[in-house]
This record gives structure tokens, sequence and C-alpha cells, in this order.
């Protein structure tokens, strides 16, 4: 049967002073549809039953997780001791799901995505799950670029696979958040598409791979899900106090062969800063305003207030958030600093952050 896992243990420090260490950013109501991790769950409902849809989070987090606020069965959320990256997160909500379906089709995604073209995503998500079942491949969607972003990873494609589903590409290669020049290459090739960080396998395409690759994750965590449920969380805290922490994409993805891409045009945003919330929400011009906010003769500018006003006067490329005790103002371009003076906030005012 097929499952999907939504991955919900990042930070998010770019959106601080909303983000902090008590509410990530996936918690946030960032684009005004509600929490990003509840918008992510309930977009997974059109293809895949209530009883099928999991979550993956940190212990840290668990106050913000219930299965009421979900609409998830409460024994589908999968709390990590702590944050061990990707690759961990995926075999063990692997391995829980193959103990009940050892023929799952797994589908994973972040938690913290903003999706547009929602009639496409499903679309494209059945096709991608029947893909992984008769292949036994690793499938992976892949944005069509709209610029030469420098905050994505990029995915070059191959030959169009000659399968009986169309649209699928062999991947050539995963490739770093590149610099702006190679951004630009990029672009004009046409071959490269942005890396949304959805994929989709079999159960049993992921165990092999981990064997292979990850031999260590693979052993922790499988001791850790076998026995009885009640000494479960001891076993898990164990093995990851061992595991080191690693991503799907560099202890697997880049080093596998076979893997497939479909490319999909379908509004996609991974909401990674102040910048890019601007740019889904309204394009490259224009204001952004939530909460009490007077923005007069101001132009491209973002303002947020979770209580009293913001109020700014003739002013351009901004961003403007206050929440609770704190308050961020930056040019827009330098969105992507926010995180390290979210670090520099946790080191001399640590309530704070």
């Amino acid at each position: 049967m097929d499952h999907a896992v939504v991955l919900a243990g990042g930070s998010g420090l770019r959106f601080w002073p909303e983000s902090r260490s008590h509410c990530s950013k996936q918690f946030l109501n960032l684009t005004g549809g509600g929490a990003m991790i509840k918008e992510t769950v309930d977009r997974l409902r059109p293809v895949f039953p209530t009883e099928r849809i999991w979550v993956v989070a940190g212990r840290k987090d668990a106050g913000n997780i219930t299965s009421c606020a979900l609409g998830i069965p409460k024994e589908n959320i999968l709390l990590e001791p702590e944050g061990r990256n990707t690759a961990p997160a995926i075999a063990l909500a692997s391995a829980v799901i193959a103990r009940n379906d050892p023929d799952a089709v797994l589908l994973f995604t972040p938690a913290d995505h903003a999706i547009a073209d929602l009639r496409t995503f499903h679309d494209v998500v059945r096709k991608a799950l029947k893909l992984a079942g008769e292949t036994g491949r690793f499938i992976t969607l892949g944005i069509k670029p709209t610029h030469p972003a420098t905050g994505y990873g990029y995915i070059e494609r191959g030959a169009p696979f000659p399968g009986k589903i169309k649209g699928a590409f062999n991947v050539v290669r995963f490739a770093e958040k590149p610099d702006l020049p190679t951004a630009k290459r990029f672009l004009r090739s046409g071959r490269f598409d942005w890396n949304s960080g959805v994929f989709i396998f079999h159960v049993d395409t992921l165990a092999k791979s981990l064997v292979k690759f990850l031999p260590e994750v693979c052993e922790e965590i499988i001791n850790a899900v076998r026995g009885d449920k009640r000494g479960f969380a001891r076993r898990l805290s164990s093995a990851y106090s061992r595991i080191k922490p690693i991503s799907i994409d560099y202890g697997i993805l880049e080093k596998e062969k076979d893997i497939l891409v479909i490319p999909a045009d379908m509004g996609w945003s991974d909401l990674g800063s102040w910048h890019s919330l601007h740019e889904y929400l309204c394009g490259c011009e224009g204001n952004v305003a939530f909460g009490n906010t007077i923005l007069t003769d101001c132009k491209n500018t973002l303002a947020r207030t979770d209580k009293g006003i913001i109020a700014a006067l003739g002013v351009e490329d901004l961003v403007i958030v206050r929440c609770g005790d704190a308050v961020l103002v930056c040019p827009r371009s330098r969105s992507e600093d926010v995180k390290k003076m979210a670090e520099e906030v946790r080191k001399r005012f640590p309530d704070m952050a």
C-alpha cells in the first residue's frame, strides 16, 4: 500500500523571531493558511488515507504535534530523541511501516514547503508512486526552475525513462547549492530542475541502499524497532546516541544509481527565508503585510506583527517582523543571514531564541 511520511524535524532559524526553540518553522502560519505542517498533511489526504499518513518529528516538538491537531492516528506520530538529519528519520519511518506493510511504497516530504497547484501535485505523486512500485527505483520530484536560484539544490536530467509511465527521466547527478554563475549556466542548459526534497520508493529499495551505504544506521534502527512497544523509546534513544547525523541526499541518493526524476511545475517553494516567503505570496514586487501594519509609500516590503502596530514610511525592500518580545529588521536581500542573527541571539540572549 502507499504511505506518506512528513518530515518535521527542522528548526527554520531563518524565520526568527517567529521561529524559536519552542516553535520551529513547520508550526508557523507563514502563508495565512494555518501551520505549515497541518497544510502539508491536508495536502496529502486526496492521495493517501488518514491511517497511512505519518509524521516524524523531534521529541522536543511533542507539544506542538498532536493526533487531534493533525487529524492522524496517534501511533503514526514518530518522535526522534534528537535530530540526526533526514537519513535516520527516513530509515526509522520505513522500518516502522514495513513491520505491518512489507510491500509499502513510501512518499517522504518536508513539512515546511508550499505548493500552490495541488491538482498537478496530486497527479505527479500518483504517477511517482506507481513508478516506484513497478521499477523498484528511487523517484524524486524536480521543480522547473524560474530563475537562477542559489539557495536550492539541483538535479540534472538525462535521457527519458523508456517505460509505460511517461514523464520520468534518468538522473545524471545531484548538484549542491551553486553560486550565481553556475546557477545561470544550469538554467541556460535546460537540463536542470530544483530538488524539491520529495522522494518516493519501495521499502525494499531503501532497505537495500541502507545496507549498502549506511549499514550502521540500518542496524541501529532495525534493532530499535524490533521487540515490544514498551521498550521502544529507550531502545531508540540508545540507537540515536550512536548514530551520526547524515542526510538522505549525501548518504544514499548521491551514491545510488538508476534514480528517476519527474519534473513538475506545481507552484512549489521551500519557503526557506523571509525573502522566499515574500516571493511566494506576491512575486518580486509589492508589499506583504500580516497583522496591524501601516505601510506608507513603501515598496517590496514584508511586514508581520503578532501584537502592537508596525508603521513604516518610505522604505523599500525590507523585512520587518515583530513576534512577542523581539523585532527583526533587515534588507530582503539579507534574509539568508537571519540564521546567523538567530545564532547570535542564542548566544547572547538564550531566552529569546
